[in-house]
């Protein structure tokens, strides 16, 4: 974290820390380094007089999540449909520290993009830096099941717009969404390709998110809320091999 003191603070720019993790991602990243900065804010507004604060982030989940968090605190940490958020744990600490700063400083987030200045380009060294000897364990990090897609698109996984469907996915991710709920990334078969082709994720409860493995195919039926798309009951499950060479058989 690199501070700027302004022109009403006679102190030069300074990096105050940066920290590298074992087995993280960078959302978790760049939240952290958010939850640092309030922590910063609150040593040491008292000693500088300053009741103004300026956060610059070129993360956007960083950004529209400061807005959107005080809502999800207000639902129980979940979004308005009661999709659970992820990072739960971080996101708690930094609405601990919002409250606790609340009458003392005015602090505001800004992104900005990416290594768009001088002390931008000094932070992504620094956070690289530290990313290459790590030295800290992120202990709220959960791997899940890690896998990869097959297919060649270079989109990320969307949420899937579930109403009822009954599709064919095969299963490449899955991380804890919360402590019931899994959260599965899958590709979709497509009949016109004949191949998994369409990169989703849909949450499920811990019963089916259990049945669910890499190297398998399964059709599932999903709920009916696109803002919440839920895997609700596992139709029949085939080992991927065997799937794809009933289809190449298949005239």
């Amino acid at each position: 974290m690199r501070v700027n003191y302004g022109c009403d603070i006679d102190r030069e720019p300074e990096v105050v820390e940066y920290r590298g993790y074992f087995e993280t991602n960078n959302q978790r990243m760049e939240l952290r380094a958010c939850i640092f900065a309030h922590e910063w804010i609150d040593k040491n507004t008292d000693d500088l007089g300053a009741r103004r604060f300026i956060i610059l982030t070129d993360s956007s989940y960083v950004y529209r999540g400061y807005s959107w968090v005080i809502g999800w605190a207000q639902n129980g940490y979940a979004t308005s449909v009661g999709r659970p958020i992820k990072n739960l744990v971080l996101w708690k600490d930094l609405m601990t520290l919002r409250r606790r700063l609340y009458r003392r400083a005015r602090i505001e987030v800004k992104v900005i993009p990416r290594r768009s200045d001088e002390g931008a380009k000094e932070v992504d060294r620094t956070a690289k830096a530290a990313g290459n000897l790590p030295s800290y364990v992120d202990y709220g990090f959960k791997k899940g099941k890690i896998g990869r897609p097959k297919n060649n698109s270079k989109k990320s996984a969307q949420l899937y717009p579930a109403a009822g469907q009954t599709p064919i996915i095969r299963p490449y991710k899955s991380d804890m969404a919360s402590r019931e709920i899994q959260l599965f990334k899958f590709e979709v078969w497509d009949d016109s390709r004949r191949l998994f082709f369409d990169k989703f994720q849909a949450y499920t409860d811990n019963a089916i998110g259990n049945e669910l493995h890499r190297q398998n195919v399964y059709q599932v039926r999903m709920n009916d809320i696109p803002k919440y798309p839920q895997i609700v009951e596992i139709l029949w499950s085939r080992k991927e091999k065997d799937f794809v060479a009933q289809w190449i058989a298949t005239p």
